[in-house]
């Protein structure tokens, strides 16, 4: 096999790839990443959701 061929078969099958990615695959909702807070049903205080994650994060004490 040629470099050539070899080169054509790798770009195709990127644009191929790129196309099924983009028109194939159905896209996820990334409000929770996207910086967008909306308060509505089951959604919460931003500030309430921070400290209920700080709890979570804090270091325990040692048992004594």
């Amino acid at each position: 096999m040629s470099v050539r061929v070899l080169i054509l078969v790798v770009v195709v099958a990127l644009i191929v790839g790129v196309a099924v990615g983009h028109y194939a695959l159905p896209r996820g909702d990334a409000s929770a990443i996207s910086g967008r807070v909306e308060a509505g049903v089951g959604q919460e205080d931003p500030a309430k959701a921070a400290s209920r994650a700080m709890t979570f994060t804090q270091p325990k004490a040692p048992a004594r």
